[in-house]
């Protein structure tokens, strides 16, 4: 018979291509071609040569194929099988099957009532080959089963259903590396013979992790009825497998672990995992944390916490809960970003050395767009760390939604393919197995820098929260459940069968944990209840330092944009704009925004302050002003400036990263990256100011409240885009309110600087700062160009960001005051200068909105004698600056201002150019109008 075209074609004529499709399909799953078609590729698979076939095959089944097959080939030709050779060839396809789908009929639930259930595949079920029962005696080439080249049969299929239908399911196939997958089949196959067996020390110690943590629950239960706890009852296994990862991770040269998870299970991991004294945790159910003395605080399952952990090898490493909100998964990326900034100020940028360990809900990890945006990040440059471990705690519910509700894959974890993460599926109810898969899992992202997902099946013991009754929506579940032994139960039960424990040695671990529990109880309810809270940190002002910088050090930073290495070519028309910019030095004069922003990076370097600058098209700016990422115009290599002035030790790092297009995943990632207390500048650009609302969570939950809950703060610089400029609503608008109506206690710092030498300094007023807090940026669009916003060299070389910029035109003693902000300063200026004897008016510059410049302000008022106080915006007037500062007015002054803008409105934006520049212009005639009333 010929190849496989010539034989379809000879069959099927024009239609063979179609069939050459369903072969194809057949080759992956017999099951997707039908019964009828499987049959007869049945048939034609044993008279074909392997040669014709493999172009057919996936990886796993050419790694599961040897080139013994092609015994009898000549020529792409098969002249007569024996029927070895055709059994040899099922039990190839019997032993791929299992290796890319026994995890379906793997035992991984707990649970049999009222569970999702796994799909059913024929090829994962032996009586679909058809083997006798004198086939299941004789010895056939098994791929390398358990380290074997052969075995009979019968030993054959037991191994299989051994190794990948126990306790866990495994799902590696989908990597596209074969090297990763042969890696991780060799530790599958031989987990029974080489692998990772526990000593009876061990055991006694996995065990008494499980009982301290179900312990932990049941006493909490007790103590304090009807509290939120969020329980780990069902998924205690857990404990176990962080406890094994850290040991490992110790001894592998992990130096510190950054933990991020929701509610679920969180007290139990801070007090069995992290070893945070129980005393602690009784103070937060008795409502005596000191933290709330210091800020509003959180509840006690939202707190972090830091801790060391020693292995008994005497290797230790450091430990940190990153504190999180109720918004569950929104704490990975920032997880993702402390362990990245840790990796680059504290170890020279290993990526192994900093290990991120994400905690997830089942339904959350499927349903909150969040994770994969995180996901998505693990294998981009400027985000990688080196892998996350990922440990779903799958209780199989969400809140009261079943899987079937929740998600439309077959499991939970099924997005992970998307960036080849290898995936285990293990049963709660198994520790060793459980703690065996924490182990290869952290070998894995040692070894390949890359992330695992490990999916712990279990089940939830009550409702959401202990005062749910979850029988209302799961009957049949939580019927199951009620009845179940706990897992510490079951596992003494194995271990006392086995000799390795008495009862009494048991009884003892239980009662050695009860014992700790009710003293320190005793201890905290002794103490007395802590005074009325008031918030303290946010009141702390820091010293502005002086930001002006030398003119010969500006020239050796500029000079780095017109000087490159031998092997770099620039793009010719850009090499004239950068010269173009350079030369403004030199004349003194011109600075526009994009050249006082490199300045600025640079001279920061200078003083020893790294910049990490990150964004949707950052490097070269979303409006082509920037140019600090430059493409080699040959080769399209990437040459970056800025790092040519890293050539010392006490010089700051310069990165800038053009982002995934996700909001909040990046936003959430920087946040955490600039949380690290190291001299640097970490800076967000939106692509639009507009977008930022892609990252609301990150903004509210993080950003602007992290100091006052949980006493973290951070030094995140967000530049957003912000303009009225005929471009519609959805790029027009930062939503400046938004940032000022969560302004307070001095969270974060909110400017709108206009003009390019009070960015300069802005930008190095932060980097310098020894207390950093979020510094929330309006930037500009057409300023970018503007001349007027252009600076001379003089204010880069000597003074500092000024609060407040006042100016008077027109001759006499100003009546009226005009205050402004940002681009609006420009558009008020130009018409005032187009008047003809314009009365005398004080026109003020607010650059910095909060905290709000009070004493500058009540200076320049004392300083004068004026009637009228005047308010200049371009947003609509339920939007802007206008509410929040007239308040600020109110309270500080006893003035009122009278508003000039657009009235209020539900969109941000005319979508008409026409219509944006008639309200332009009949916001500036009605301010002409009013000052020149009464003059």
């Amino acid at each position: 018979m010929g190849s496989i075209t010539e034989l379809f074609q000879s069959q099927f004529g024009t239609n063979s291509a179609y069939i050459e499709e369903l072969f194809h399909l057949y080759q992956q799953d017999r099951a997707l071609v039908g019964e009828t078609w499987a049959s007869y590729f049945d048939s034609v698979s044993l008279t074909l040569p392997t040669a014709t076939t493999e172009h057919f095959m996936l990886p796993s089944d050419r790694e599961s194929t040897p080139a013994a097959l092609t015994n009898g080939a000549t020529n792409g030709y098969y002249h007569g099988p024996t029927e070895d050779a055709a059994v040899q060839e099922r039990v190839y396809r019997m032993i791929s099957a299992f290796r890319g789908r026994g995890h379906l009929k793997a035992d991984i639930n707990p649970l049999t009532l009222g569970v999702h259930p796994l799909p059913q595949v024929e090829d994962v079920e032996v009586d679909f080959y058809h083997f006798t029962d004198s086939q299941m005696k004789k010895v056939f080439n098994c791929s390398g089963l358990g380290g074997r080249e052969s075995m009979p049969l019968g030993e054959l299929i037991e191994e299989l259903q051994r190794v990948y239908c126990g306790s866990i399911g495994f799902e590696f196939t989908h990597l596209l590396t074969q090297a990763e997958r042969l890696w991780l089949q060799e530790k599958i196959e031989q987990r029974f013979i080489h692998g990772y067996q526990h000593t009876n020390e061990q055991r006694t110690h996995r065990l008494k992790k499980i009982i301290d943590a179900e312990a932990f629950e049941s006493e909490l239960h007790r103590k304090y009825i009807g509290h939120k706890r969020f329980s780990l009852e069902g998924l205690e296994t857990v404990i176990p497998m962080m406890d094994t990862i850290l040991e490992y991770g110790a001894n592998d040269g992990v130096k510190e672990a950054i933990l991020g998870m929701a509610h679920r299970g969180r007290l139990n991991v801070l007090v069995n995992t992290l070893g945070k004294p129980l005393e602690e945790v009784f103070s937060e159910f008795e409502d005596q944390n000191i933290y709330t003395a210091l800020g509003s605080g959180d509840v006690k399952y939202h707190m972090g916490f830091y801790s060391q952990y020693t292995a008994p090898s005497g290797n230790s490493l450091l430990l940190h809960l990153a504190p999180n909100p109720s918004h569950l998964e929104f704490v990975d990326p920032v997880v993702e970003g402390i362990a990245r900034g840790i990796q680059d100020f504290s170890y020279e940028r290993s990526r192994k050395s900093v290990l991120p360990i994400l905690l997830h809900g089942d339904a959350a990890f499927a349903g909150q767009g969040v994770v994969f945006e995180t996901l998505n990040m693990a294998r981009v440059d400027g985000f990688n760390t080196g892998g996350t471990i990922h440990i779903i705690l799958n209780n199989q519910i969400g809140f009261t939604a079943n899987p079937d509700e929740s998600r439309s894959s077959t499991y939970c974890t099924d997005m992970a393919k998307a960036i080849e993460a290898p995936i285990f599926h293990v049963n709660c109810e198994n520790i060793e197995a459980a703690c065996w898969v924490a182990k290869t899992a952290l070998e894995f992202r040692n070894f390949y820098g890359r992330d695992v997902v490990i999916d712990l099946y279990g089940y939830r013991k009550y409702g959401h929260n202990e005062g749910d009754d979850p029988s209302f929506t799961q009957p049949l579940t939580y019927s199951e459940i009620k009845k179940k032994k706990s897992i510490a139960a079951l596992y003494s039960e194995r271990l006392q069968e086995e000799g390795v424990l008495t009862q009494d040695d048991v009884k003892g671990l239980y009662e050695d944990f009860r014992t700790r529990f009710h003293l320190a109880h005793e201890k905290t309810t002794e103490n007395d209840p802590i005074g009325e809270a008031c918030a303290v940190h946010g009141r702390i002002k820091v010293h502005c330092p002086q930001t002006g910088v030398p003119l010969e050090k500006l020239h050796e930073i500029a000079q780095t944009l017109v000087q490159y290495p031998d092997w770099f070519t620039p793009h010719p028309k850009l090499q004239k704009i950068l010269e173009k910019r350079v030369s403004t030095l030199d004349k003194g004069e011109g600075i526009d925004w994009g050249f006082a922003e490199t300045l600025a990076f640079g001279s920061l370097q200078n003083d020893g302050v790294s910049i990490r600058l990150c964004g949707q098209d950052s490097g070269r700016g979303t409006f082509s002003q920037r140019h600090l990422a430059l493409r080699h115009y040959e080769g399209g290599q990437t040459y970056f400036p800025l790092q040519t002035l890293e050539d010392t030790k006490d010089k700051g790092f310069f990165e800038v990263i053009n982002s995934t297009l996700s909001e909040a995943a990046v936003l959430g990632f920087e946040f955490g990256y600039s949380t690290i207390n190291a001299p640097s500048l970490v800076l967000w650009e939106a692509q639009f100011g507009d977008f930022a609302n892609g990252a609301q969570v990150a903004i509210d939950q993080f950003i602007s409240s992290s100091e006052a809950k949980w006493n973290q703060r951070a030094g995140i610089v967000m530049l957003l885009p912000h303009g009225y400029e005929g471009q519609g609503p959805e790029h027009s608008s930062a939503r400046l309110e938004r940032y000022l109506q969560v302004c307070a206690e001095g969270n974060m710092v909110v400017c709108y600087p206009s003009i390019s030498c009070q960015y300069f300094h802005l930008l190095r007023r932060q980097g310098l700062s020894s207390i950093k807090r979020p510094l929330i940026m309006m930037t500009p669009k057409s300023l970018l160009r503007h001349a007027g916003a252009a600076c001379t060299v003089d204010r880069l070389t000597n003074g500092s960001f000024q609060t407040i910029i006042h100016e008077q035109v027109g001759l006499g003693k100003p009546k009226k005051i005009v205050f402004v902000t940002g681009k609006m300063y420009h558009d008020v200026a130009h018409a005032l200068a187009a008047q003809k004897d314009c009365p005398p008016v004080t026109l003020v510059r607010l650059e910095q909105l909060y905290p709000f410049p009070a004493e500058e302000i009540e200076h320049l008022l004392n300083k004068g004698k004026f009637k009228e106080y005047l308010w200049v915006q371009e947003e609509p007037e339920n939007m802007g600056a206008f509410r929040f500062i007239n308040h600020c007015f109110l309270d500080e002054f006893g003035l009122t201002l009278d508003y000039f803008g657009r009235p209020i409105s539900a969109s941000t934006a005319t979508g008409s150019a026409k219509r944006h520049a008639y309200e332009q212009t009949s916001i500036l005639e009605s301010l002409i109008e009013r000052i020149f009333e009464g003059e």
